[in-house]
C-alpha cells in the first residue's frame, strides 16, 4: 500500500477516548443544568424578597403621608391660634 499509513493501535482505543470525552461533556452538561436550576431558585427567592421590600416601602410611604398630613393640620391649627391671639 503506497501512501497510506495504517495505524498499529487498535481502533478500540479511539472509541474509549470518544467515550471519555462524551462522559466529560455529559457531566459538564449535568453540572450546568444543576447550576441553572440553582440560579432559577435564587432568582425566584430574590424576586420574592424584592416584592416584600416594595410592599414595605409602599406601607412606609403611606404612613409618612399620613404623618405629614397630620403635621400640616397641626401647623394650620397653630397658625389659626396664633392669628386669633394677635387679634386680641
Amino acid at each position: 500500500m503506497s501512501g497510506v499509513e495504517v495505524s498499529k493501535e487498535p481502533k478500540e482505543n479511539q472509541v474509549h477516548v470518544c467515550e471519555s470525552c462524551m462522559n466529560t461533556v455529559i457531566q459538564s452538561f449535568n453540572h450546568f443544568q444543576e447550576q441553572i436550576a440553582q440560579l432559577k431558585r435564587e432568582k425566584a427567592s430574590l424576586q420574592k424578597e424584592l416584592e416584600k421590600v416594595r410592599e414595605e416601602q409602599k406601607e412606609q410611604k403611606r404612613v409618612m403621608t399620613e404623618e405629614i398630613r397630620a403635621l400640616e393640620e397641626k401647623v394650620a391649627s397653630l397658625k389659626k391660634e396664633s392669628e386669633s391671639l394677635k387679634r386680641r
